[in-house]
């Protein structure tokens, strides 16, 4: 019992939870003052992992009540001792597969954007957007006040929005309608169960949310983070001291302003490692305060990564030397609403633009509803003086949701670009629809054009141009199993999609099948199969010419998640898939916790794959199949010695052994032909290692301590070393080595 007092206090002083919500209402997790009779009070929870849609295994209460200070939540989680907690502390926005509550509020009851909260009975945080029904982002990171208690049969969970969380419609009537749903895990089997069912696994979630109405407050607020920066340069020997600010402005619920002056954006996450060979680019999430404050109005996306405003390019590789990164003088982003329409404006100026270096971007959105229509325009202006090269796009789009079992959303989008002999002018277009006939059946269908010559990367993400796709999918669940059964719930699905580019040219089609069964232990086992027919694949020579492609193994897949034994979980999967037309690789991966206590934990991550046919373009209409093996090693070690601080280690190295090759170049007819050009073996050596420390000193007042280090090297003709000469000669890569210091305060 005084163990878990304990680890009450240590969960409220996490949650910064020192204020008062009103005059009655004390956050600490109690919910026992008699304000909280008066709140609207919850409990019909259904299990939606496994989806069953059955009784809880445990019941959970939540009370909700408005109150001049901003939304109150409390949750009463009956769970007697006899079903082990699963504490696990976790970094802000990491998972976390403890036992843990979620709130997810539309505060306009219109289905555009959803705020999650995820609060774990550790104490840890972490919160995202969901836009276009299920869409998850991250990057936002939100301001509370929660605290959480835990008793013997029983634990607490207790939590205030403020009014200020995001702009709203109407935020001067005594009465606000906002969209819910609440969930709760239950850790030691992955059962999730949500007020009335509620699954964000279904195509549609935000617009099947329940009412409610509850009393509303007007609130404003001015904020301001100055912050510094000291950098040392270990590897240059050299320092560098920045100052700048961030200012919030919200004046009412409706409109919010947001500045940037002399921004720090020093990175103190660390991206994963990746060496790409593809042609398609890496999407990475972006962190950046500025960018993720209030960023789901700017959220437009297409199939797949594409989307229209991709953050990271603002203050991305520049344009005369892209081996740097931009500095950004300032940058403004606001967001309101006047009855129906949202409108919002992003816009961003890097260094030495007036000296035809760096770039300036803008991006404008207005956003109007009414009834089951959504309608919705999105513009993006980019100039880079260095090149020459203007770019604007220009996209409408559209969400009719007739009934409670169909869903349609459609795009419009052109590009138009000028840059010296090179402008051009292209568009695109997109039709989705999600049909739920009934809890155990879905149905999604897409098709979409992206012309060829549809360009809008200079703001946002586009995996690729010219590509005409249509896509179907079917899933079915499984939901009645004896007791004595140990699957809880199966879902089985089958994808067909079919892709031509703008000159006719078939490219693979895929089928897929999957399914996912989730076990009584809290175990989950996943199966892949995905099927390619022949076609032409038009990337991967860059631009010289088609090559044809056969029938293909995409890949074929098992993994198997454990639930958690003790103090460990683990993770495993097997893959066979073909990376050319001929041969095969194999794929294995295996990950393992360790969770010593509730405040440290370990994992390790080994990813293994040997390929007898990886091909990939070296230059010109030349390619080549390698024999190759790669190894990925992930290493985090999470440490939090007091409340409010966290210490963590996250080493990466990633090798690749590519010998053995055969060269091949491109026919006219576009088939591979071998050839006898020389081609060397190569290795890649890549290694990553941060160390940081943060302390949350006040609320959205952070102090970092960060030491990176790392580096990346190519090598041809390595003389046979294999993989493991390349990790233990890691460690003496150096391309960068510094250690920063920051600090940013909000007044």
């Amino acid at each position: 019992m005084n163990g878990r007092v304990a680890a009450c206090a240590c969960a409220v002083a996490l949650g910064l939870a020192a204020g008062r919500a009103s005059a009655e209402i004390k956050i600490d997790g109690r919910l026992d003052e008699p304000e909280w009779d008066r709140a609207q009070v919850f409990t019909d929870f259904r299990v939606t992992q496994p989806y069953t849609l059955g009784s809880p295994r445990h019941p959970t209460e939540v009370r909700l009540l408005g109150t001049p200070e901003g939304i109150l939540v409390g949750f009463h989680c009956v769970q007697p001792a006899s079903t082990p907690r699963l504490k696990e502390q976790t970094p802000r926005d990491t998972d976390n597969n403890g036992d843990r509550v979620n709130i997810y509020i539309d505060l306009d009851a219109d289905a555009k954007v959803a705020y999650n909260v995820t609060i774990a009975l550790a104490g840890s945080l972490q919160d995202a957007t969901i836009t276009n029904e299920n869409l998850y982002s991250t990057d936002w990171d939100g301001d509370y006040l929660y605290a959480v208690r835990d008793l013997e049969n029983e634990w607490f969970v207790e939590l205030l929005l403020p009014w200020t969380l995001a702009s709203m419609k109407n935020p001067g009537a005594p009465k606000r309608t906002v969209g819910i749903v609440f969930d709760r895990v239950i850790a030691e089997t992955a059962e999730r169960s949500a007020l009335e069912g509620k699954s964000f696994t279904r195509p549609r979630y935000l617009s099947e949310f329940p009412k409610v109405e509850i009393d509303q407050y007007q609130s404003s607020l001015f904020h301001v983070f100055p912050y510094a920066t000291a950098a040392s340069d270990l590897l240059a020997d050299e320092s560098d001291l920045k100052f700048g600010a961030d200012i919030l402005w919200k004046p009412s619920g409706s409109f919010q302003l947001t500045a940037a002056l002399n921004p720090d954006f020093g990175q103190v996450e660390a991206d994963e490692l990746v060496v790409n060979f593809n042609a398609i680019e890496v999407l990475f999430s972006d962190k950046r305060p500025f960018f993720a404050e209030n960023q789901a109005l700017f959220d437009v996306r297409l199939a797949g990564n594409d989307r229209l405003i991709y953050t990271r390019r603002v203050g991305g590789p520049r344009d005369d030397d892209p081996t740097l990164a931009a500095e950004i003088d300032g940058a403004v982003k606001l967001n309101g609403t006047v009855g129906g329409l949202d409108f919002g404006l992003l816009s961003a100026v890097e260094s030495d633009y007036g000296d035809d270096i760096g770039r300036a971007f803008a991006a404008p959105r207005l956003r109007w509803s009414e009834g089951a229509w959504t309608v919705g325009y999105l513009g993006a202006f980019t100039d880079r003086p260095f090149f020459d090269r203007t770019a604007q796009v220009h996209a409408t789009d559209i969400i009719w949701r007739p009934d409670a079992r169909l869903s349609v959303q459609g795009q419009l989008l052109t590009s138009q670009i000028e840059q010296a002999d090179l402008d051009s002018s292209g568009d695109g277009a997109l039709l989705q629809a999600s049909f739920t006939p009934s809890p155990d059946w879905q149905h999604q269908a897409l098709l979409m054009h992206l012309g060829g010559d549809l360009d809008f990367n200079d703001l946002g993400f586009q995996e690729r141009a010219s590509l005409n796709r249509a896509f179907y999918s079917a899933s079915r669940r499984y939901r009645e199993f004896a007791e004595s059964d140990r699957r809880a719930g199966v879902q089985w699905r089958a994808e067909l999609e079919l892709n031509h580019n703008d000159s006719g040219d078939r490219l693979p089609p895929i089928l897929g099948f999957f399914r996912e069964a989730q076990q009584r232990s809290g175990a989950v086992l996943t199966s892949k199969l995905e099927l390619a027919g022949d076609g032409v694949d038009d990337l991967i020579s860059r631009g010289n010419g088609n090559v044809n492609v056969d029938p293909r193994l995409v890949v074929l897949e098992q993994t198997y998640q454990s639930a958690r034994i003790g103090k460990w979980r683990g993770y495993g999967r097997a893959s066979l898939l073909q990376e050319g037309d001929d041969d095969y690789a194999i794929g294995a991966e295996s990950k393992v916790e360790y969770f010593a206590r509730a405040d440290l934990s370990a994992a390790l991550r080994v990813i293994m794959l040997w390929s007898r046919d990886w091909l990939i373009w070296m230059e010109g209409d030349l390619l080549a199949s390698f024999h190759r093996t790669q190894a990925t090693l992930a290493g985090d070690l999470n440490w939090f010695p007091a409340p409010n601080q966290e210490l963590r280690l996250k080493l990466q190295w990633l090798g690749i052994d590519a010998h053995d090759a055969t060269p091949f170049r491109i026919a006219p007819s576009g088939d591979l032909v071998e050839s006898a050009d020389v081609v060397p073996d190569f290795q890649v050596n890549n290694f990553g290692l941060q160390i940081r420390y943060r302390w949350t000193f006040a609320p959205q007042s952070d102090f970092y301590v960060v030491y990176g280090r790392g580096g990346l090297e190519f090598e041809d003709d390595p003389a046979g070393r294999g993989l493991g000469h390349m990790f233990s000669s890691a460690f003496d890569l150096r391309d960068s080595d510094q250690l920063i210091v920051k600090v940013r305060y909000r007044f």
